[in-house]
């Protein structure tokens, strides 16, 4: 849920909506094109994204579910837990002055938030960093299952436990250990990308201390399935004489394939997350992990 700079309703109304813990839409016009705010709780009677973004909101409450909600000014973010059956709420607030409707009376569409935990900057970086950047209310499969554990405090102390773009940096991490080196794994000295999201082929690209090139691929997938085979497939052109291409994956043990490392995504976990101090203290940041 994303209360943004285009949610134009003044800052003590947004103030509001996060001291009562709720989270809500405004789109005020229904098909009518009446000047007020429509009180109108019925998606069909509105034209366009706001149709669809009342539908949604109606189905989080009908269902219920786990939620995350970034507001305008409050660094970090709330997270909660919507209770099935709520029913959604008419909020009322003041419009802000970005469309020449300020002080006018502003009628919001809520949800009560509850099990509410409010995250400083640094506790939402790992949510806001990885956040859709189009839409004001989605359904986030990706960290779907973060979120859930930041508010109930559940963890999982498994790889299953990290969403894919942070397997993607636990391998870029514990590449940077001696221990990568003990278990047949180049050591990193620099990256030369961002991990993950920028590289259309590669999740890892980086300079080892040996000096030669490091590219890497991450799948939470099984050596043997289709989807592990593509992606070490698309580490065939970066072959060349003395550089190192890895696919981390769900495997029992360090392989040799094709000129390829095939290297367990577990194994990395146990290493990392459990056994090496710094991994500890990374898992419990991203995590929630007490």
């Amino acid at each position: 849920m994303r209360h943004s700079s285009k949610l134009d309703v003044d800052k003590e109304t947004l103030q509001s909506l996060w001291d009562n813990d709720y989270i809500g839409i405004h789109y005020p016009h229904d098909n009518s094109h009446q000047d007020e705010d429509s009180f109108s709780l019925e998606p069909k009677d509105y034209p366009g994204n706001a149709r669809h973004t009342l539908a949604r909101l109606k189905k989080i409450g009908k269902e219920g579910g786990f939620i995350f909600g970034s507001y305008r000014g409050f660094p970090g973010g709330k997270i909660g837990y919507i209770e099935p059956d709520t029913a959604i709420e008419i909020f009322n607030g003041k419009w802000g002055d970005k469309n020449g409707k300020a002080g006018c009376d502003a009628r919001l569409k809520v949800l009560k938030v509850h099990n509410v935990r409010n995250l400083s900057g640094f506790e939402g970086l790992s949510l806001t960093s990885v956040q859709p950047r189009q839409g004001t209310l989605c359904e986030w499969k990706k960290v779907g299952s973060r979120v859930k554990s930041l508010v109930s405090g559940e963890v999982s102390r498994d790889v299953g436990s990290l969403t894919p773009d942070l397997q993607e940096v636990m391998c870029m991490e514990f590449l940077r250990t001696d221990e990568s080196l003990k278990l047949g794994l180049p050591r990193v000295l620099y990256t030369l990308a961002p991990v993950g999201r920028t590289l259309k082929d590669l999740d890892i690209l980086a300079i080892g201390y040996d000096g030669k090139p490091i590219s890497a691929q991450v799948t939470y997938h099984d050596l043997a399935s289709a989807a592990a085979t593509k992606k070490l497939n698309k580490l065939d052109p970066y072959i060349s004489e003395g550089s190192h291409t890895i696919l981390f994956c769900k495997c029992p043990s360090i392989q040799h394939i094709n000129g390829h490392i095939a290297f367990s995504l577990d194994e990395v976990f146990k290493e990392f997350c459990l056994n090496s101090v710094n991994g500890r203290l990374w898992f419990k940041m991203v995590s929630g992990a007490q």
